[in-house]
């Protein structure tokens, strides 16, 4: 099967010059908002930036951002586009590549995912050990346990892999994962109802909403219940936006430790989650027009060795 891939140097440079604006995982048309294509991180981006990276869901250091465009630039895989566009444009690509939740359906294989969730984990314990009193909610919701319930969980996806019922096993890790992310945003929305918040702890619970939503729906995609995974994109994306009215930036300053900036920080966080959640059913929607089926777009995407970003029209030539 023929998928239309791009290679991404011409819509990139009309980003670069204003032509193009980025949603999420979506290009559009900066004067007619019209959906241009969509934009997809490879496997290759994802193997250079296993090394090197800080995958502290809490950490956003300049130092930390530079060594992933290093990295990248080293490899050789972005020179022509840092040629193209310069250094801040390389590192901004590095930088969505290298989030927690991808800026498309995310290559990142099952054992990335898992590292990640390991460095979400050993940030929640030090949080529980550095803060005298918690709050009542982050007890009850035992956010350590729901973590290890997903990482097993995806370990699970991870051992598909080399069983002959690899479907059947991926079809119960995407039913797992769906209580896991509702008892995720459950638990997120208590946390911002609290009149002290940790800005800590939120990071990390969007790092974990973030890792859950995108595999279920990368799941749902290799099952090629495409439908399937429409609907669930366009309920996860309700429910961060229920999570969003509960955290406005003003409310959240008097709360939070860091006050405006850091209410500004964690509120740019969340609409950037919530943009590429929104892109996700536009994507699979583009997927069923043109007849592409869901597993040889994953696969394709992961597999990629060369390019590390590709670009899927939104409408087939």
């Amino acid at each position: 099967m023929s998928i239309p891939f791009v290679i991404p140097a011409e819509y990139l440079a009309r980003v670069a010059g204003g032509e193009l604006i980025r949603y999420g995982a979506i290009l559009k048309d900066a004067h007619t908002g019209q959906i241009v294509a969509h934009l997809q991180e490879t496997g290759v981006i994802q193997n250079l930036l296993k090394t090197g990276l800080s995958l502290n869901p809490a950490s956003g250091s300049v130092a930390s951002l530079i060594g992933v465009a290093q990295n990248v630039m080293i490899s050789k895989k972005l020179d022509a586009l840092q040629a193209m566009m310069g250094t801040m444009q390389t590192l901004q690509i590095a930088t969505l590549a290298s989030s927690v939740i991808g800026i498309g359906v995310t290559a990142a294989g099952t054992a990335l995912i898992i590292e990640r969730l390991n460095v979400v984990g050993k940030t929640l314990e030090e949080i529980e050990g550095a803060v005298a009193s918690l709050p009542a909610k982050w007890r009850e919701m035992d956010l350590r346990n729901k973590i290890v319930n997903l990482k097993t969980t995806i370990e699970r996806l991870q051992e598909a892999e080399f069983r002959p019922d690899a479907a059947s096993v991926t079809q119960g890790v995407e039913e797992r994962l769906a209580y896991i992310f509702d008892e995720l945003h459950q638990g997120t929305c208590s946390i911002v109802l609290e009149a002290e918040v940790d800005a800590r702890v939120l990071q990390t619970m969007l790092a974990a909403l973030s890792l859950c939503g995108n595999t279920q729906i990368k799941s749902l995609l290799w099952l090629d219940m495409k439908e399937a995974a429409e609907f669930r994109a366009r309920q996860q994306c309700s429910k961060l936006q229920d999570l969003a009215f509960l955290m406005p930036r003003d409310v959240m300053a008097d709360r939070l430790e860091g006050g405006v900036e850091q209410a500004l920080r964690l509120s740019q966080d969340c609409s950037e989650i919530r943009m590429r959640l929104a892109s996700q059913p536009v994507l699979v929607r583009s997927l069923i027009e043109q007849d592409i089926d869901g597993r040889a777009f994953v696969e394709r995407v992961q597999d990629e060795d060369g390019e590390p970003l590709l670009i899927l029209p939104a409408r087939a030539a």
